[in-house]
């Protein structure tokens, strides 16, 4: 009986310890912002199709649309930076239903040069606050669409442009070769 009782606590360690050794600097900030994976996706792709919020990217049998950014103005309780995320449009030009995800597909360009990526913390926020929020991984139907809010990014206060980075990869989440690139001013940040 008593293995039984220690099997959650030690799986609960385990878990712990995971998420607090996932976690990591890609470059240093002035804050204490972490940016996970412990990658730079920037230059990894071989093509990049750059387009303005709102308009729509075709590459790779992925229609892509920026619809809006959206600072939700929450903030972590520890490392700084407020939590955004992403009002998009993804259509899947093919006959294979496939999964995207937050972390595999998306990453934020700041102008000061820093990479930022998915935030779990941001993701459990954004479930109970956020109506029209797409947990990861989210379905894109064969010949089908999905519009909805997805991220989140712990990106710096007062950050007034960045650059919304997707690679639309279909379903191999290996394939970085194209990224579709949407520049964000403070104008198009709700």
């Amino acid at each position: 009986m008593k293995k039984c009782k220690i099997i959650p606590v030690i799986l609960a360690a385990v878990l712990s310890l995971s998420v607090v050794g996932c976690s990591g600097k890609v470059n240093k900030t002035e804050t204490s912002i972490s940016h996970t994976p412990l990658i730079n996706n920037e230059g990894t792709a071989d093509t990049e199709t750059i387009v303005s919020v709102g308009e729509e990217a075709s590459v790779n049998d992925t229609a892509f649309v920026l619809n809006r950014v959206i600072n939700s103005g929450e903030q972590p309780q520890e490392g700084g930076g407020t939590y955004y995320y992403f009002d998009v449009t993804i259509r899947n030009l093919t006959d294979i239903t496939y999964n995207l995800n937050a972390l595999n597909n998306f990453y934020v360009l700041t102008s000061d040069g820093n990479e930022y990526h998915f935030d779990v913390r941001t993701q459990l926020y954004a479930v109970n606050n956020i109506e029209n929020y797409l947990p990861n991984p989210f379905e894109i139907p064969a010949n089908g669409e999905v519009s909805g809010i997805i991220g989140g990014f712990v990106i710096p206060e007062n950050t007034e442009s960045l650059t919304v980075c997707f690679f639309p990869s279909k379903d191999d989440i290996h394939d970085k070769t194209n990224v579709i690139k949407v520049d964000v001013t403070s104008a198009d940040i709700s």
